[in-house]
């Protein structure tokens, strides 16, 4: 063969190649569909329903901020927005989607050809109902994009709600969409029962559940209340250890009191109503506030109250993970409580943790001692210590009551650190909020 028509021909077939594998190179995904399925999700409730309505919808899920990172909000002309959205605080954005709302209410983008569906995740029994769900409304009413559909408020995820909000989104859609709110109910009973502070105040009950179908892992549970002819549901923290030390499915509840002296409905049920041995409906939810670090790092645990069952949990599937003594841990709890004489729960257990090196460091305080403590203080006295622990790597979790250690761990850790970085650590997951 002619060398020349040789090489050209091993030229041709090079090339071909070439362009075979250059057709075949991975790309990104087009942004290009007029449907666009965003989230802002503090525990998780409302990423697990957009991710499963996505693959009803054969489109993807993300939080309004990871949108948000890679396109100005004038890309979301055009378009037709299904929002789910939580609220958190005292009506704030979840964490994912703080930088998105700030841009929003600083826009002035036109939005006139945007048209949005809006389902609002909430909890009747707190202040600020479904409010984030509200602020997006107005604020993409207030740049010209058209509700589509009225926006949905759900209290805690009634299944019922959801199924015509979702009936309600199908027909503007022109399909069907049936995805399950959460997975179904599983039966567990009442254990054993106890109350930790008899003394006190403010009852406080550890309370053990038997449900062999629920995984030891398990950070956060809902619990079907039936309340005259309805079904409640209420979520609690699982502490996954009993005041002997012993590991379960546990729970510390406080018995709620209204103003009127009227007592709260679910934990009125679960403390007094229900007796052992008795059966109840409970299934497991994702909870992202109480997620692990993905590699072996300190924990700066902050509770108060109640809480104490989201930071146990915690303490509990980290030490199973990571044991602290063989990873080289050295973990901080801060508890606070009110009375020092009766509401000391948990003693000897924390005790035990602190002696077998689970614990590095434990501080108690009591708000209605001599020295009127909060659990908060004991930041500001062990600055040089909570410096430390960051520099290690440590991750921040605060438990508890959103307008007590919600926000006083919050204001003070901004006035130790600064806002910035607390911003970069929030944004890194190393400040974790499980608060109610």
């Amino acid at each position: 063969m002619n060398p020349t028509l040789a090489y050209t021909l091993l030229a041709a077939q090079t090339l071909y190649w070439l362009y075979y594998l250059w057709q075949r190179r991975p790309r990104p995904a087009r942004d290009d569909s007029a449907l666009l399925l965003l989230y802002a999700s503090q525990g998780g409730q409302a990423e697990t329903l957009a991710k499963h309505l996505a693959q009803n919808l054969n489109t993807r899920a993300e939080s309004l901020d990871a949108w948000h990172a890679h396109h100005p909000l004038k890309m979301l002309g055009g378009k037709t927005l299904i929002l789910i959205a939580s609220t958190t605080g005292d009506g704030d954005p979840p964490d994912n989607a703080i930088r998105f709302t700030r841009s929003l209410q600083k826009s002035g983008a036109a939005l006139t050809d945007t048209r949005y569906h809006l389902l609002a995740l909430g909890d009747k029994r707190y202040p600020h109902y479904c409010a984030y769900g509200h602020l997006l409304d107005q604020e993409l009413e207030r740049l010209g994009a058209t509700r589509e559909s009225p926006v949905t408020t759900v209290d805690n995820l009634d299944p019922q709600t959801i199924a015509y909000w979702q009936k309600q989104l199908g027909e503007h859609l022109q399909t069907t969409l049936d995805v399950p709110a959460q997975p179904p109910s599983v039966a567990a009973t009442l254990a054993s029962r106890s109350r930790l502070n008899p003394d006190s105040e403010q009852a406080l009950y550890h309370l053990r559940l038997a449900c062999p179908e629920l995984a030891a892992d398990t950070a956060l549970i809902e619990i079907t209340i039936p309340h005259k002819k309805d079904e409640l549901r209420r979520q609690y923290s699982v502490a996954s250890i009993a005041p002997d030390g012993s590991r379960g499915l546990d729970l510390i509840i406080r018995l709620q009191t209204h103003p009127d002296g009227t007592p709260g409905t679910g934990s009125h049920y679960l403390t007094q109503t229900l007796q052992p041995g008795e059966a109840l409906k409970i299934r497991a939810l994702t909870h992202h506030p109480a997620e692990l670090p993905d590699a072996p790092r300190p924990l700066i645990l902050i509770a108060s109250g109640s809480g104490l069952a989201g930071i146990l949990g915690i303490l509990t599937r980290m030490e199973a993970r990571y044991p602290a003594r063989e990873h080289n841990l050295q973990h901080w709890l801060i508890y606070g409580e009110r009375d020092p004489e009766h509401d000391r729960i948990y003693a000897s257990c924390l005790e035990k943790q602190r002696e077998d090196g689970v614990l590095a460091w434990l501080d108690r305080t009591y708000s209605r001692s001599k020295s009127r403590e909060y659990a908060q203080q004991r930041l500001i006295d062990h600055a040089d210590r909570l410096h430390a622990q960051l520099e290690a790597g440590a991750v921040i979790y605060i438990c508890g009551s959103a307008d007590k250690i919600g926000v006083g761990a919050q204001d003070t850790l901004r006035q130790i650190l600064g806002e910035k970085t607390c911003d970069r650590l929030s944004k890194a997951g190393r400040i974790r909020l499980d608060t109610y």
